[in-house]
């Protein structure tokens, strides 16, 4: 494994809503060091020669559960939409993400959003990982100021709020099948903070100045 002690790695581990995204994008900014996203996946379909919708919809969605496999109807569904006629499990699909993580890690600073970076980047030196919560009314209210559902103005607040936990599911899911840590779980971070208590600006500064001692 290749790494050097002056790439700063940030883990950004979040609930849906929560603001992980916007704190990403803010560090990124902020400290001029790549944030890493859905390009994650695109990143990891290049490697692996399969189109990167494949990853998407087994993103931060698929465990090590019964035959570690992708749910049928996922593979139904890519099949009929013509994703690929090659079936991996997502055991597969993990690897291959890892492999671009840790590439990317050993080749400069990062910052990532989930997908386990935190555990796969474990053995790696400067590494900070973080888990943003929120109030689920602050977390429905982001979630429709930020227009990512194309009907979320029709929907009430309970049906937003059936939808965030729904996903936090399938997240806390897929990391802890994979990391075989808690989602959420202090003890699985360096630091867990809400942004309903402080906001994006304060969280940003706060793991700033731990960078800025620590590292």
């Amino acid at each position: 494994m290749e790494t050097s002690s002056n790439h700063i790695h940030i883990n950004i581990g979040r609930q849906l809503g929560a603001g992980g995204l916007q704190l990403g994008q803010k560090l990124s900014e902020e400290l001029g060091i790549k944030l890493y996203d859905k390009e994650l996946i695109n990143l990891a379909a290049k490697e692996s020669g399969f189109v990167s919708e494949m990853f998407d919809k087994a993103d931060e969605k698929s465990t090590l559960g019964l035959n570690n496999s992708f749910s049928l109807s996922a593979f139904v569904e890519a099949i009929q939409t013509g994703f690929g006629v090659n079936y991996m499990n997502a055991g597969r699909l993990f690897e291959i993400q890892s492999k671009v993580i840790r590439k990317i890690a050993s080749e400069g600073s990062t910052i990532i959003l989930g997908r386990c970076a935190d555990y796969i980047l474990r053995d790696y030196p400067n590494c900070f990982n973080i888990f943003i919560s929120a109030d689920m009314e602050d977390r429905i209210k982001r979630i429709r100021n930020s227009k990512l559902l194309s009907d979320i103005d029709n929907m009430t607040d309970d049906k937003v709020a059936s939808l965030l936990a729904k996903g936090d599911r399938k997240r806390g899911s897929y990391y802890s099948g994979f990391s075989f840590k808690s989602w959420g779980a202090a003890s699985s971070y360096d630091m867990c903070i809400s942004s309903s208590k402080f906001s994006i600006d304060e969280i940003a500064s706060i793991v700033k100045s731990y960078i800025s001692t620590h590292f």
